[in-house]
């Protein structure tokens, strides 16, 4: 078993930390000669690690050169993996981790993997692809938008033939081409580490800087102690995400016109016909019966005229909506609004999970009166 350390270089000005990481992390990856722990085995284990005592980043690799010590080298990585750790990795929930955990059951060593927490940036990141802009989420295209571009040209199922041509052969540039491959899969996942601001964005790690309306649509300026590094724009059915290199806004365009208000109680309302609204029988009693009838859920509104912002699900209240049982909801801008942060905090955390996520309830009504 060879085992090869070197230092390993944080790229931005953002302090790392600033984007969830703490020193007990571990970046972790594998390179294996197939899918089947059963009919292959591990040739290379590579981390990116917090080395207190040089307090620098070290990208460590253990490589096999004898298949037969596979079990040496499962040995290697359970030392080096302490309880309380956190493993984190690119899609490898579906691969790496379950692959090294069946490893260690078959050799029937302790598996470190149960004691370690694990962060999956293939799954935090999946849910933006919009924003991302890609064809696909393989870890190669977001390192191009990243602008991270390797020297590797491999893939790692062609490098199981240079694997296999080293161990007959030992030339030392079949080495370094597996090690540079696994190398650069490491660093890839560490240039990645910055887009963990936009889930944390969309978690509500942020506050409303300003919020300004123009006559057109909602501005709202957000800022967040985790910056985003680069430059994408989202748009979804109801708002629009722009992230420029630390700068986030969200553009929620406006409407003007009439919305109805629907009251939740609707039979203790009266339907006027004539005058296309709902009245509280209180006051009702006093119309001539011919002129009112009964309400119902669909006709207990009463109508506003004004510009109104899409929310969907009640933030803002009174919430208001074109159509029983309609979608989205909406609220009706006024000045005011621009200094209640706390509602522009929730309301835009709520934009941006719909953007992303589209998990919400179609139907909300409010209740009591205008």
């Amino acid at each position: 078993m060879i085992t090869k350390d070197m230092e390993c270089i944080w790229n931005y000005d953002v302090p790392i930390n600033s984007f969830g990481w703490n020193q007990d992390d571990i970046f972790l990856d594998i390179e294996t000669t197939g899918l089947s722990f059963r009919s292959s085995h591990i040739y290379l284990i590579g981390a990116i690690f917090y080395d207190k005592s040089k307090e620098r980043l070290i990208l460590r690799q253990w490589f096999l050169d004898q298949p037969a010590k596979e079990k040496e080298l499962l040995s290697s990585l359970q030392e080096f993996l302490r309880p309380g750790k956190r493993l984190i990795h690119y899609n490898g929930s579906s691969f790496d981790l379950p692959y090294l955990s069946h490893k260690f059951d078959f050799y029937q060593l302790e598996n470190p993997i149960r004691s370690c927490s694990s962060l999956d940036l293939y799954q935090l990141l999946h849910p933006f692809q919009k924003l991302f802009g890609l064809p696909s989420m393989r870890q190669k295209d977001l390192e191009t938008l990243m602008n991270c571009h390797r020297e590797d040209t491999f893939s790692g199922g062609e490098l199981i033939s240079v694997y296999q041509n080293y161990l007959q052969s030992g030339e030392e540039k079949l080495f370094l081409a597996l090690i540079k491959h696994n190398q650069e899969d490491l660093t890839g996942m560490l240039s990645l580490f910055p887009l963990l601001a936009i889930p944390k964005l969309v978690d509500g790690t942020f506050f409303v800087e300003k919020a300004v309306y123009n006559d057109e649509e909602l501005l709202l300026f957000l800022k967040s102690d985790c910056p985003v590094v680069f430059s994408r724009t989202a748009a979804g059915s109801f708002c629009k995400l722009q992230v420029d290199n630390g700068n986030c806004m969200l553009r929620i365009p406006s409407s003007f016109g009439v919305m109805k208000y629907f009251f939740k109680d609707y039979r203790q309302y009266f339907y006027l016909p004539e005058e296309d609204t709902a009245i509280h029988k209180s006051v009702g009693a006093y119309v001539d019966p011919e002129h009112r009838q009964k309400a119902k859920a669909c006709n207990c509104y009463q109508k506003k005229e004004g510009v109104f912002l899409p929310q969907p699900e009640p933030v803002f209240t009174p919430c208001f909506y074109e159509s029983y049982k309609g979608f989205p909801g909406y609220f009706q801008w006024s000045e005011s609004l621009s200094e209640q942060k706390e509602l522009q905090h929730q309301y835009s955390v709520l934009m941006l999970q719909y953007l992303f996520k589209k998990d919400y309830p179609v139907y909300s009504f409010g209740s009591g009166d205008l």
